[in-house]
């Protein structure tokens, strides 16, 4: 939050918020989106509470919000942002003022992350009211937001500058289509019901954005906001990550060999320089590739009466980089290592010492990075990265010609090609985007340049 007294005026209103008069209906609002759950599962909510940790957090600022939205008493008229600026207004800034009465007014949407100017703002579509992008002020929410990401959130304009406000519900893309699915199914409804009664009495229907201004507002309660995202937390709750495999249909495993050197490295350079599988790529450094299309891809090729060897594809198997004290092969698979080590070994001989096998799987790399975003970039060697960097590469390429569930077991460039799976092509594309994004937020790297694949499978670039 950046407009000045913001924080010192939500502490007094949720202060407000512990007076007799509403710390009844403040409780009561906390119920109204915890027990329905707490019943379907038969645990007490403070049981939910414990199992979420430190997103229960997130949530309770979340309900604050909800409870300081409502209208209360027999006429809805009694609100507490409204009684507190009456009563107590006069202690706050213009801006908190403003900012406040802008809270009252707000509604939960589903928000989408287009861009992102990290430590300053978001840009974000509206993905259930529609219309143009916005920017939004954001300082911290802006250093962790991932490309893609998908946010329940109120959004408050002040002075013609927009911001959120405190709670913002992440959704993964799956759940949010979920959910706009069901918030579309109500505009059909309310829509049915409203042009059936404009018949009736002579007039002209509302338009479609008025349907899903008064949906967002009327109908699609924040609680329904705060169900589904509880209910996605405990469902996911133990479910292991999928296994990841390489072009050799191996499991994917980041492995690096580390030979001492025992002899000259000019001479090591020279020996490197004359194996056939190995490409020179700069000073001391060496990819490992094999020529031609991996196995798989190059059956799906002939299926369709395509050449494999037509269409210079050249698979990478990893990386080899000389230093002062050591020669270090990294690779993706435990046989690609071994079948490196013997190489290597038998090539080089006595100029390196016996090596040195390290490897990690990618889930256990995950669970050591997962947390919060690193204030420096982690500090990979030059080789790692470049390995990290070409693996994925090599496991994007690949993809476009596997078939994906998602799109009814098409490929992507299969479904990108028609009309009717333009659409499925762009959503699987924005979740292959915004898990590279996420993955190189918890490493603290910059993101793989994946815009070639937009252009690959001819889809218009977006932002």
């Amino acid at each position: 939050m950046t407009l000045p007294g913001i924080d010192k005026a939500m502490e007094n209103l949720i202060a407000w918020s512990e007076r007799e008069s509403w710390a009844a209906r403040h409780a009561g609002m906390f119920a109204y989106h915890m027990d329905p759950f707490a019943d379907m599962l038969e645990e007490p909510a403070d049981d939910i509470a414990a199992l979420l940790g430190e997103e229960f957090h997130v949530l309770r600022v979340f309900v604050c919000e909800d409870f300081f939205t409502a209208h209360f008493g027999e006429d809805a008229d009694e609100n507490m942002i409204d009684e507190y600026l009456q009563r107590r207004g006069w202690r706050e800034t213009a801006a908190a003022r403003l900012y406040l009465a802008g809270l009252r007014d707000s509604a939960v949407s589903l928000y989408e992350v287009v861009g992102i100017d990290p430590g300053r703002s978001l840009t974000v579509c509206d993905l259930l009211r529609g219309g143009e992008s916005v920017r939004v002020e954001e300082k911290l929410g802006s250093r962790g937001a991932a490309r893609w990401d998908r946010l329940a959130a109120r959004i408050v304009e002040v002075k013609g500058r927009r911001y959120f406000t405190g709670a913002m519900l992440q959704f993964d893309h799956a759940l949010s289509e979920e959910l706009i699915s069901r918030f579309d199914e109500l505009v059909k409804d309310a829509g049915s019901a409203l042009r059936d009664e404009a018949r009736r009495l002579g007039v002209k229907p509302p338009p479609r954005a008025f349907l899903r201004e008064t949906a967002v507002r009327d109908l699609m309660g924040a609680e329904t906001f705060s169900e589904y995202w509880l209910g996605d937390i405990v469902l996911r709750a133990g479910v292991p990550l999928p296994e990841l495999r390489n072009t050799d249909d191996e499991p994917m495993v980041f492995c690096e060999v580390r030979f001492p050197l025992a002899g000259d490295r000019a001479e090591i350079a020279a020996a490197l320089d004359r194996i056939n599988a190995f490409e020179k790529d700069g000073e001391g450094r060496w990819r490992w590739l094999a020529p031609g299309a991996p196995p798989e891809r190059a059956a799906r090729l002939s299926g369709r009466g395509i050449d494999p060897a037509l269409a210079e594809f050249v698979t990478s198997l990893g990386v080899v980089e000389l230093g002062m004290e050591a020669l270090i092969l990294s690779v993706n698979s435990t046989e690609r290592a071994e079948r490196g080590r013997e190489m290597l070994d038998s090539r080089l001989g006595r100029l390196v010492g016996p090596p040195l096998v390290s490897h990690q799987d990618p889930e256990t790399a995950l669970e050591e990075h997962a947390g919060a975003v690193p204030e420096e970039p982690v500090a990979l060697s030059g080789d790692a990265l470049a390995a990290m960097r070409s693996m994925l590469d090599e496991h994007y390429r690949r993809s476009l010609d596997e078939p994906i569930p998602m799109l009814d077991g098409r490929t992507p460039r299969e479904a990108a090609a028609t009309r009717k799976g333009r659409k499925r092509a762009i959503d699987w594309l924005k979740q292959l985007e915004n898990a590279e994004h996420r993955r190189a937020l918890q490493l603290g790297l910059e993101p793989c340049d994946t815009s070639w694949i937009w252009r690959e499978l001819k889809l218009p670039a977006p932002g």
